[in-house]
């Protein structure tokens, strides 16, 4: 069970990671090179959008999956453990909050609105230019050096503080 489980658990990573990187870089590239509503670029919004759900799924998974072994395998007085949930709830679960509400949610509403027709406010422009940019470009920073830190307490078995 522990091999399936840990399996599980880095499928989950890899899924929360990859699509949802890639998928923003595509974005980012239609945008860059076709304009904001080509309709190519609404295209890859959609693929973007349902990534982004795909991506909290594994999210779910990758949670789930993890309690289970630090519960199931008594791993949850380790300090390594304790160092890696302190990693996950400081600074990745805020992190995904904000994307869930930004990126699942309002933006997508937002975007949604604009290729009908609608005119957007400066205010809701903005609210779609910060998640694009501000807020991705703060998870792109952030993210990596974490799940590398958290990476390497889960392999090394040894805390960081």
């Amino acid at each position: 069970m522990y091999s399936l489980l840990k399996v599980i658990h880095i499928g989950s990573l890899i899924m929360w990671i990859g699509p949802a990187l890639g998928s923003w870089l595509v974005l980012r590239y239609f945008q860059q090179h076709q304009g904001e509503m080509s309709s190519g670029t609404s295209l890859v919004y959609k693929v973007f959008f349902l990534t982004l759900t795909l991506e909290h799924l594994a999210l779910c998974t990758l949670f789930v999956s993890g309690a289970w072994m630090a519960f199931g395998y008594g791993w949850i007085d380790m300090p390594w453990l304790q160092n890696k949930l302190w990693l996950v709830l400081l600074l990745i679960v805020p992190l995904e909050i904000v994307d869930i509400w930004l990126g699942n949610w309002k933006v997508q509403q937002l975007i949604k609105q604009r290729a009908l027709g609608v005119e957007l406010t400066s205010r809701q422009q903005g609210l779609i230019q910060f998640y694009h940019k501000g807020f991705t470009h703060l998870a792109l920073l952030t993210l990596p050096v974490t799940v590398l830190a958290i990476m390497w307490l889960a392999v090394s078995k040894q805390p960081l503080w």
